[in-house]
């Protein structure tokens, strides 16, 4: 067994599952031409993943009550994907909701336990988390409100704790924690209970070389959200507007590794500087067909990546 280990996640398909199974396609492709039935039910979806090589599965918060309403209890739904090839349920995704402000943090946290909860029942090791909320409508924050920020997140660290979850602080380019906040946020937590999701993609808009921030935070780093794209270094007044990760003009901010700017040779020469090993989790966002940017991602992973590190 190699180094590395890979994940997928998708958001896409947690909007579009309807059914953990479906026994005769014949009947919903009659009428439905299109290709939508193939994303219908979790079990195509899982062999999907397991065909393209993804040994893990991570799941977005929205993706709880459906899970829930299907299963009846989240590990089922891991038992499910288990028979069909998948090792592990690598993770959830959640938002650090109010976490600027001091006086929400009690209702905040409660609220926040549903999600270590659900991450826990599947077998989760980890929950990529939101610092913030987004910057639109909350930045520029304060001192104060970035040090209430880092304070939340070192508690719900130590309750993921109590459950042999970490948090991994995943940021996004029109989030309220930014360019500006990061860092010094970073500062304030806790290595022994929180760690961080580099996402390369959402690092290199908001204005981070992943390859150089890699190779400085490497022992916080606990996880990767791998994805590519052709907006680097964005300038603040694309990057904070209202709505900013949906383009008006129908533009994607996220496309297939390789695809774009993010130097994933480079990073991986860190990754074996540093001897990183486990878990790696390539994210879709906003694709128009997930099956096929699961396929040229992985492709570019066996294809480039590999060979330099595996």
């Amino acid at each position: 067994m190699g180094n590395l280990k890979y994940s997928y996640q998708t958001n896409m398909w947690g909007l579009m599952v309807q059914y953990p199974k479906i026994n005769n396609w014949s009947e919903f492709y009659k009428g439905d031409f299109s290709n939508s039935v193939y994303y219908l039910d979790w079990d195509q979806i899982i062999k999907y993943h397991v065909g393209a090589g993804f040994k893990g599965i991570e799941l977005m918060f929205h993706m709880q009550p459906y899970i829930e309403q299907f299963f009846g209890e989240a590990k089922k739904f891991t038992e499910f994907v288990q028979q069909r090839g998948i090792e592990e349920v690598t993770g959830t995704f959640s938002i650090a909701f109010n976490s600027q402000d001091k006086s929400l943090h009690k209702s905040s946290l409660e609220n926040a336990q549903k999600i270590i909860d659900f991450t826990a029942d599947l077998g989760g090791k980890r929950i990529n988390i939101m610092p913030c909320g987004g910057y639109y409508g909350l930045g520029p924050l304060s001192k104060e409100q970035v040090e209430n920020c880092a304070v939340y997140m070192n508690e719900f660290g130590r309750r993921c704790a109590d459950k042999g979850i970490i948090p991994c602080v995943h940021t996004e380019f029109w989030g309220a924690i930014n360019k500006n906040e990061l860092e010094r946020y970073i500062e304030l937590l806790d290595p022994d209970y929180v760690g961080f999701c580099l996402d390369t993609a959402q690092v290199l808009i908001m204005g981070f070389d992943p390859v150089e921030m890699y190779d400085k935070y490497h022992d916080f780093v606990k996880y990767f959200h791998l994805k590519d794209t052709t907006f680097a270094y964005a300038p603040d007044e694309l990057r904070l507007k209202a709505g900013a990760e949906f383009q008006d003009n129908g533009d994607r901010w996220f496309w297939e590794i390789g695809a774009g700017k993010v130097d994933f040779v480079g990073l991986w020469h860190k990754l074996k500087k540093h001897q990183y090993k486990g878990w790696i989790g390539v994210e879709t966002d906003g694709t128009p067909d997930p099956m096929a940017t699961m396929l040229l991602s992985k492709y570019y992973i066996n294809h480039v990546l590999s060979p330099i590190y595996e």
